[in-house]
């Protein structure tokens, strides 16, 4: 029998906070890194300066200074809560000036134009609260010809009952694969990748910033 839904910790999804919060997050942590790989196998290029929208506990900007030790990594949450999190994961990195994190949304990034080679979101976009303006947004701070990538396991038309009571609950936004693209192209990206790996119902895109 499928355990019931724990919809006081399921919200945490959105904004972890308190105790409920500390463990939405770590459970993030572990739950995303598969999807996490997934999704970075479809960007062949990170380059030097690399942000990662609503970042959660960390986990992600971890694998990539394991992966790339040269690299600037810059990490963004609306939560507080998350924010310490991904500092105290990556205190070694934050130390030695490798890596920074700032407490905001995608809404109004704190970065200058063209300043990233590379943006990615890991299961964060649902949340946003104007995904075309916030991909404009995102735009603005890529330099040209950087990427920007997206994966989500939480797909419109292809969700379970259980994540489509989630999805509704939590008032989500899950693009299907052909919703996704259309965003992505109406925010200004030129689409170079768009998968729908239906086994694991999982959904990746990458969107370039046109030179």
């Amino acid at each position: 029998m499928e355990k019931p839904i724990d919809f006081d910790l399921i919200r945490n999804a959105r904004f972890p906070e308190g105790v409920l919060g500390t463990q939405m997050i770590e459970g993030m942590n572990r739950s995303h890194a598969r999807l996490t790989e997934w999704g970075f196998s479809h960007i062949s290029e990170f380059g030097q300066t690399v942000l990662d929208v609503g970042c959660g506990g960390g986990a992600a900007l971890k694998k990539l200074a394991e992966r790339f030790p040269n690299a600037q990594l810059f990490g963004c949450d609306v939560s507080p809560l998350a924010i310490q999190s991904a500092e105290e994961l990556n205190a070694e990195n934050v130390s030695a000036g490798k890596m920074s994190f700032h407490c905001g949304g995608v809404s109004k990034l704190p970065f200058p134009n063209g300043f990233f080679d590379s943006v990615f979101s890991v299961e964060s976009l649902y949340f946003w609260p104007d995904p075309e303006k916030d991909l404009a947004e995102i735009l603005r701070v890529l330099k040209p010809g950087g990427r920007f990538m997206t994966v989500l396991e939480m797909v419109g038309g292809s969700m379970s009952e259980r994540h489509a009571e989630i999805a509704r609950r939590l008032e989500m936004f899950c693009p299907a694969p052909e919703e996704l693209r259309e965003l992505l192209t109406r925010s200004g990206f030129s689409v170079t990748a768009l998968t729908h790996d239906t086994q694991n119902g999982w959904l990746c895109g990458v969107g370039e910033k046109r030179a």
